[in-house]
C-alpha cells in the first residue's frame, strides 16, 4: 500500500513538473527576429528574366538610383583585391547554392534588369522602392553590402513558375 501510495505522489508531481514546463517554456525560448540587425548578407531572386553576368553589376530602384554596385562605395571604402578576386555579388543558380550572404539573408525579389547605358547586356538587376529601403535600413545595422555578402540567384526562364 505504502509502495502504491508514493507511486501515485510520484506520478502526480511528474505530471505537475511536465505541466510547468510545457507552459513555461516559451517563455524562456529564444525569439525569431526579423530586425534588421540580424540580417547577415543579401539575396536578390531574379526569375523569369535573362541575366547576364558581369564583374560590376548594380542593385537599382525604378528610377535608377544605386542602392549597391557600381558607383556605389566612397573613395578608399571597397578593397579593390577582394573584388577583383570575388566580384562584388555571387551568382547562384538556387538558394541551395547561395555560399555568400551568411546564414540569415535578407531575401528580396528583382522586378526587372538594366543595363548600363549604351550597352546590350542586362547586367544590373532593379529592385522596387520598398526592398530599397529595407536594404538601406538592414546595412544600416549589419553593414553586409561593404563585405560584399551578396548574391544573384538567377532562376533559368525555363525554370521560373
Amino acid at each position: 500500500m505504502r509502495t502504491q501510495r508514493a507511486s501515485s505522489q510520484f506520478v502526480r508531481v511528474l505530471t505537475i513538473t511536465l505541466v510547468v514546463v510545457l507552459v513555461a517554456a516559451p517563455l524562456f525560448a529564444p525569439r525569431v527576429s526579423a530586425q534588421p540587425a540580424d540580417y547577415t548578407g543579401l539575396i536578390i531572386l531574379v526569375s523569369g528574366i535573362h541575366l547576364d553576368r558581369s564583374i560590376s553589376p548594380a542593385v537599382l530602384t525604378p528610377r535608377g538610383e544605386v542602392v549597391y554596385g557600381r558607383g556605389w562605395w566612397m573613395p578608399g571604402q571597397l578593397n579593390v583585391e577582394i573584388a577583383e578576386k570575388f566580384g562584388i555579388v555571387e551568382y547562384a543558380s538556387s538558394l541551395a547554392a547561395v555560399s555568400r550572404a551568411g546564414a540569415h539573408p535578407l531575401i528580396v525579389q528583382a522586378i526587372g534588369v538594366s543595363g548600363p547605358p549604351e550597352s546590350w547586356f542586362k547586367t544590373d538587376v532593379v529592385i522596387t522602392e520598398r526592398d530599397a529601403k529595407r536594404i538601406r535600413e538592414a546595412n544600416g545595422y549589419g553593414r553586409f553590402l561593404q563585405q560584399m555578402r551578396v548574391t544573384l540567384v538567377s532562376v533559368p526562364l525555363e525554370a521560373s513558375y
